[in-house]
């Protein structure tokens, strides 16, 4: 029997020009899995644009083919096919959904378990620990072989959607394709160098900022901190200087789900790290957000002030819901 997989690379093989778009705050898994199958796609001849409404945050800008990735839809434009990476729903393609809703082909890869289907053809996976492991069985399916900047690109897709091969979602497989991406020719030293040791001197500001004021709520079972948008000029930060913080505030002993509260320009941005069964992407999805049962976030609109009790009351729903015992629920 046909699987998804094979009938997408047969699609694909099918058609001449293909639009691939990123979702909004683009991650690594998503711009590593994008350009790789770019790349795949190219070596057959295609003709392909790779778009970011979100740019390309710059520690992924050594990425293979980084500089390509355009901001918004070209003009004038016709694309056979358009396929979005970890866009869960339409919306999460930013300014480039009309463009992948008048193509006449689309498709949609994603592993996340808030996914919505609206293409014509859909690979979803929740069990995947990356869109790059989709991704790399439909290069194999395109009957593509893998180049040293393909297995980069999506080295650092599996890299960064697994913490450095640290979540639970990580599996014998996991770590098998990861060899199988060293083998083809990927850093993966370099790698994590590039994306996890070059925190810039704002950055340090704001995780010190961060640290320093961190809250803790609900029992212990949850962290937060804010940044607002004084803290973020004092501290001279300009772009996502904030990474990485929210999952330091989840190290914390005792803490199931923590929260990074940022002050942006009509409202507030929210990211969500969770785990021992607390589900991140459920907190988030109460506010229009999305992600993973561990790393999930969201914006609302208004103030501080009336974002933290909402996202922590909602917090609070996901750590006490039943299992039909009476007790928190928690994962076996």
């Amino acid at each position: 029997m046909t699987t998804p997989r094979a009938r997408i690379a047969a699609a694909l093989r099918a058609v001449g020009r293909i639009l691939l778009v990123n979702h909004v705050e683009p991650d690594g898994d998503t711009l590593g899995s994008t350009l790789a199958l770019a790349l795949a796609l190219e070596h057959l001849g295609k003709t392909v644009v790779v778009g970011s409404a979100g740019g390309v945050p710059p520690p992924f800008g050594f990425l293979p083919g980084a500089d390509r990735i355009v901001p918004g839809v070209p003009p004038d434009a016709i694309f056979d096919a358009a396929v979005t990476m970890e866009c869960s729903t339409l919306e999460r393609c930013g300014a480039f959904a009309p463009a992948v809703q008048a193509a006449p082909l689309v498709i949609t890869i994603d592993h996340h378990e808030s996914h919505v289907a609206y293409g014509h053809l859909d690979d979803w996976d929740p069990t995947a620990a990356a869109a790059a492991e989709m991704v790399t069985d439909l290069i194999r399916e395109l009957g593509v072989p893998l180049t040293p900047a393909m297995a980069t690109a999506l080295l650092v897709a599996l890299t960064t959607d697994t913490g450095v091969f640290r979540f639970p979602s990580v599996r014998p497989g996991t770590l098998r394709l990861a060899a199988t991406l060293m083998d083809a020719g990927a850093p993966l030293a370099e790698i994590v160098a590039r994306i996890y040791e070059q925190r810039t001197l704002p950055a340090h500001r704001l995780l010190g900022y961060a640290l320093l004021r961190t809250v803790v709520a609900l029992d212990g079972a949850a962290a937060y901190a804010t940044l607002t948008e004084g803290v973020r000029r004092a501290a001279e930060a300009t772009g996502d200087e904030a990474a990485g913080i929210v999952g330091m505030l989840r190290q914390m002993q005792g803490v199931r789900v923590a929260m990074l509260f940022e002050e942006i320009p009509g409202g507030v941005r929210v990211s969500i790290r969770a785990r021992d069964g607390v589900r991140a992407h459920v907190i988030a999805e109460a506010f229009g957000g999305g992600g993973h049962p561990g790393a999930a976030g969201c914006t609302l609109p208004g103030t501080l002030a009336e974002a933290i009790p909402a996202v922590l009351a909602a917090a609070a729903a996901e750590l006490h819901r039943p299992n039909g015992t009476g007790e928190p629920w928690t994962e076996s």
